[in-house]
């Protein structure tokens, strides 16, 4: 995540081309997007920070039910099994997969829940017109954990689990599947409804002197 352009208000380049184009303040409350690209230079939907908090709020308040209920209890040969998130990971230490399980505690817990928690204060900054000296900082690596959080991926193995064993044993979904897609949904919304730009244009017009 760069630092925002020094280039005068009047003038917006497109990220994708480069294109540099000569714009209006006005024209900033319609989306824009680059007339040779089509690539989205800036956004004007309302209320996105609101959907952004409330997304993050909602799946901080998910995120440990996700993480240590079972997710798929499992009925084989008159063995009953389930598991967690959580329990999976250490599972894999347990079983000398180290550097697999911290991929996916980094991957599918560590990311999610910065991403999550930086999102709810940059937005609870915005909100209440609060820009601390560190807010620049805040933006960047919630835009890290971003790129880091893969957790859909990990959603995408508990599918292909439950469709591969369901001919083989009695699989049914418990409490953790619900509260994990859940917590999915609020990661997603989180990342479609954050607009960095708006936010750095928010520390440009507050930051401290």
């Amino acid at each position: 995540m760069a630092e925002p352009s020094h280039i005068p208000h009047e003038f917006t380049a497109c990220p994708d081309c480069d294109l540099l184009l000569q714009t209006a303040q006005s024209d900033h409350t319609l989306e824009g997007r680059c007339p040779r690209c089509k690539a989205v230079l800036w956004h004007a939907a309302k209320h996105t920070d609101t959907v952004s908090f409330a997304a993050a709020i909602s799946g901080l308040i998910l995120f440990y039910p996700a993480m240590t209920l079972p997710i798929l209890k499992l009925k084989m040969v008159g063995q009953h099994g389930s598991n967690s998130l959580l329990g999976g990971i250490y599972r894999m230490w347990v079983e000398q997969e180290q550097i697999l399980a911290v991929l996916i505690m980094l991957c599918s817990l560590l990311a999610p829940l910065l991403h999550l928690l930086l999102t709810a204060v940059v937005c609870f900054s915005v909100r209440f017109n609060h820009y601390p000296s560190h807010f620049p900082l805040w933006i960047k690596y919630k835009c890290l954990m971003q790129s880091w959080n893969m957790l859909e991926v990990y959603a995408m193995g508990i599918i292909v689990a439950y469709v591969k064993m369901m001919h083989d044993g009695e699989v049914t979904v418990s409490a953790g599947t619900y509260c994990l897609s859940g917590l999915l949904l609020c990661v997603i919304l989180c990342s479609q409804y954050f607009h960095e730009e708006q936010a750095w244009q928010h520390w440009e017009k507050n930051k401290p002197a």
